[in-house]
């Protein structure tokens, strides 16, 4: 075999080596999607407890396992680094695997700051590395469906887009005194760990905006941080409101949007997407029948995937991870532009600025 049909054939094989850096709960989702993803490997992970990574280690066949990063990166040397830390480490974790030639793949919120979201954009930059923050939400199959049907102009020229999560700070870790959650220690509280979810989705559809303004309280009388927020939010050609609160019961994630020819509602964590007509007579008449039967179709699909257990949250995050490691590997452009993380980090730091808030 000739040199250059070896490295032909050593490009088809070859994988792109990964780490992972902290492994809570959504370490668990990352390495259940990277299974999916054959020509990545999982070269090492990392994490301060060595039960919890040896623990990790032997539920999805990876490792090595390490406590110690900057051991991890040398002795690994990856082409990507997942860090799914806490937000308060992220700066310092992402600049390193920067330094180290990685790119990166973040959980949100990437940053604290805005000035600290603008230092690591700009390293990514000046290494020519990927950033890239998990918008497993943005990347669902009914988001990306959705975002479709308003580009194709479904529902005519957008002009109001209103977003709302449901959060539970009542129970579970958000509401241990013993052993506070890591959010609630965020500027802004436990709120600035989620708002980057429909921040991701209002903005899908503005684009950009230019004025914020917001009202944030504590509902709950146990909350250990600020657990609503309402927002409005001005854009060029259109107004949204984002709204994050804990008085939603059960929790979820919609999406609606009006146009000038229709409305079409996304019901995220059901998976389910409606588009209404504001026509008259007739064509009202048979939106309204074709709005029914949506909701039969959708009905169904809903029962089905919770009687088998096929009701994933984190389906978007697989489209993300596999449009990340494409672009890692040369074959596709990166699935979130630079552009796009810009608004979305600054609407994000937006909605906790002092200045912002009524």
């Amino acid at each position: 075999m000739t040199h250059a049909r070896r490295a032909v054939q050593w490009r088809q094989v070859a994988k792109t080596r990964t780490v992972i850096v902290g492994l809570g709960t959504v370490a668990a989702e990352h390495l259940a999607k990277l299974r999916w993803i054959d020509d990545v490997e999982v070269a090492g992970i990392c994490d301060r407890s060595t039960s919890v990574a040896e623990a990790v280690a032997a539920r999805f066949a990876v490792g090595p396992v390490f406590t110690d990063y900057a051991t991890m990166l040398e002795a690994t040397r990856p082409d990507a680094v997942h860090v799914l830390t806490p937000p308060q480490s992220h700066r310092d974790l992402v600049l390193t695997a920067l330094e180290a030639g990685a790119h990166v793949l973040v959980e949100k919120p990437m940053t604290t700051s805005w000035r600290e979201y603008e230092e690591l954009r700009d390293a990514a930059s000046q290494a020519d590395r990927m950033l890239v923050e998990c918008w497993n939400y943005r990347f669902m199959a009914v988001v990306v469906q959705a975002l479709d049907h308003i580009g194709r102009g479904a529902i005519g020229v957008p002009s109001t887009i209103d977003v709302s999560m449901g959060v539970n700070f009542s129970s579970g870790a958000y509401a241990d005194r013993d052993m506070p959650h890591f959010a609630h220690d965020l500027p802004g509280g436990a709120l600035l760990n989620f708002a980057t979810h429909p921040a991701s989705l209002l903005l899908a559809v503005m684009g950009s905006f230019e004025g914020v303004r917001t009202w944030r309280r504590r509902v709950g009388e146990a909350a250990l941080s600020d657990d609503e927020l309402r927002a409005l939010i001005a854009g060029r050609d259109l107004a949204g409101t984002l709204t994050l609160t804990s008085r939603s019961r059960p929790p979820d994630l919609t999406l609606r949007v009006r146009g000038t020819e229709g409305t079409l509602d996304v019901d995220v964590y059901h998976q389910r997407l409606l588009i209404g007509s504001t026509g008259m007579g007739l064509g009202r008449i048979a939106g309204s029948l074709r709005d029914g039967a949506a909701r039969l179709r959708s009905a169904g699909a809903i029962a089905g995937r919770y009687a088998t257990a096929r009701n994933d949250y984190f389906e978007g995050l697989r489209t993300l991870l596999e449009g990340f490691y494409a672009a890692a590997a040369g074959r596709a452009a990166q699935p979130v532009t630079t552009a796009e993380l810009d608004e979305v980090n600054r609407l994000v730091h937006a909605l906790f600025a002092a200045e912002n808030q009524l």
